[in-house]
């Protein structure tokens, strides 16, 4: 039986990436479901890519195979990693995308260093989603094991870039940004099982309205004041900033891969 398998790249649609890694996915796995979670990671963006790769897991079927490519080490002596949650695979550039997932997914991971791969195959040294890792999904699909596809990598061994946990502090926390989706709202690496204060303060360098420096919860968007900037728990189960009918992003200067600090 083929298993599903997703894509996440940071390619883009005008380009012909997508297109081609889809090409060599119909030639090894034409029976292979192939779903588009996102190309529109920020370019090189791995806090946003993780984020994007954690918060899909769930809502693919059990045994989905994904593909992740935000990988500005393309080239590189950087390793190439399968991951194992359950029965879901995940292919990706050991670089952080996976933190998310290995820290919030209750299945213990289980990683295979797939490098050794790159210098069988005849490989580009700047697009190596085409022809490497869409070439192990489409193997993975169809039936092979990782197992023989490589060594076991130590879970300690994984990179990692600091992103899955809040930095609590006696009367505040650092947060970082996860992702701005397209309304601007802000969602932080804030889960939530934490309870917040009704009223947080952002710092000392004001938004362009200056009540915007203290933030309130919120059950929905429609609770916040015009032009007030609010701490509301999202679908995807991070708080996140946001602005009614505005954006949190434009008010607050804050993207992807920034820091926050709220102080009670």
């Amino acid at each position: 039986m083929n298993r599903t398998i997703a894509l996440l790249t940071d390619f883009g649609l005008t380009d012909p990436y997508v297109g081609q890694m889809k090409g060599v996915l119909a030639k090894h796995a034409p029976n292979s479901p192939v779903i588009d979670l996102s190309h529109g990671v920020e370019p090189f963006c791995i806090t946003q890519g993780a984020f994007y790769l954690w918060s899909a897991l769930n809502h693919f079927p059990q045994d989905t195979v994904f593909v992740a490519v935000i990988d500005p080490g393309v080239g590189t002596n950087r390793r190439i990693i399968g991951c194992e949650l359950g029965s879901r695979v995940i292919i990706a550039p050991d670089n952080g995308l996976v933190e998310l997932a290995e820290y919030l997914s209750p299945e213990a991971m289980i990683v295979t260093d797939l490098s050794s791969l790159a210098a069988r195959k005849a490989a580009s040294a700047t697009f190596h989603g085409r022809d490497i890792f869409a070439p192990i999904a489409a193997a993975v699909s169809t039936g092979e094991q990782l197992s023989l596809m490589g060594s076991k990598l130590p879970l300690r061994d994984v990179a990692r870039t600091g992103i899955s946990r809040p930095v609590w502090m006696e009367n505040g926390v650092e947060a970082i940004v996860l992702h701005r989706d397209r309304f601007g709202n802000l969602i932080l690496n804030i889960r939530d099982n934490h309870v917040l204060p009704e009223r947080v303060v952002l710092p000392e360098n004001p938004p362009r309205y200056p009540d915007s420096r203290i933030v309130r919860r919120a059950a929905c968007y429609a609770e916040l004041q015009p032009r007030t900037t609010g701490l509301i728990i999202g679908s995807q189960g991070f708080y996140e900033l946001a602005v009614n009918k505005g954006s949190a992003a434009q008010e607050l200067s804050l993207g992807p891969g920034d820091s926050v600090t709220f102080t009670w």
